[in-house]
């Protein structure tokens, strides 16, 4: 019979998760800006509010043709997820 966990177990185990899903998204992140720098965009004088509203688009038109995970096809993230100092996007 497998022993119970304990809860700081259980609270170690979620804050690991936590820096791998960070560590995660911050790879895509990363990943997004060099494709959109060779795209050409950080040529663009382009308010970050375009921006997010361009990429939100192409993200529904990449969802309805059935790409991206189910995890990835519920609703964006809000943009308070967005870092103070504008990186990540």
């Amino acid at each position: 019979m497998a022993r119970r966990r304990t809860r700081a177990e259980i609270l170690a185990d979620m804050e690991d998760l936590k820096r791998q899903l960070a560590e995660s998204e911050e790879r895509d992140e990363r990943r997004i800006g060099k494709l959109a720098n060779k795209a050409g965009l950080l040529d663009l004088e382009i308010s970050d509010e375009e921006l997010a509203k361009a990429f939100a688009e192409l993200a529904a038109r990449f969802r309805q043709d059935g790409h991206g995970t189910a995890a990835r096809q519920s609703a964006p993230r809000p943009a308070a997820h967005a870092r103070a100092n504008g990186a990540g996007a």
